[in-house]
């Protein structure tokens, strides 16, 4: 593999949320922290052109089918691994439920090498957005990502159980 010299990928994103996480519960919560990069982040600004996901409305909010891509990708290459996460929280029939990602040796060189070429405000962000939000269950992240970006909240099969029927 050549010297990584830009983020210019989607599987870029994914390798820093990553870098900065280690450990990710779920992959309900995987979407919504790339999502609140996507949101939240002068990073985003930035790199958008090359790397966004393209969020929609769905059924547990914001959804990106683009992240199963990466996810697995990142499977195959051996750069995260996936284990049993036993848990009722998670809200999606997928091969990718029920599933605790962490990222492997292999996957943490590759991502240095990424985080490396940021700005140091750019690394202060992701940094920022892992560090707020994926210590918080699934439900709590749910309920501010569906209070902070009701729009995406309208096709969501969950809603009333997550923020209840305020309208």
């Amino acid at each position: 593999m050549g010297r990584i010299d830009r983020v210019d990928r989607r599987t870029d994103v994914v390798f820093i949320l990553f870098y900065f996480a280690e450990e990710i519960c779920g992959v309900t919560k995987i979407q919504k922290l790339l999502f609140l990069i996507e949101q939240e982040t002068e990073f985003f600004l930035e790199y958008e052109d090359d790397i966004a996901f393209n969020f929609a409305p769905y059924k547990m909010g914001p959804f990106s089918q683009d992240v199963y891509s990466e996810l697995h990708f990142l499977l195959q290459l051996n750069a995260i691994e996936k284990s049993s996460w036993d848990t009722d929280t998670e809200y999606i029939e997928s091969d990718l439920a029920n599933q605790r990602f962490v990222i492997t040796d292999k996957g943490h060189k590759i991502a240095k090498e990424l985080v490396n070429i940021l700005d140091q405000s750019h690394q202060q962000e992701i940094q920022n957005i892992v560090n707020k939000y994926n210590s918080l269950s699934l439900n709590e992240l749910l309920e501010y990502v569906y209070t902070e970006y009701p729009k995406y909240t309208v096709n969501s099969e969950i809603k009333d159980e997550i923020i209840g029927d305020c309208s």
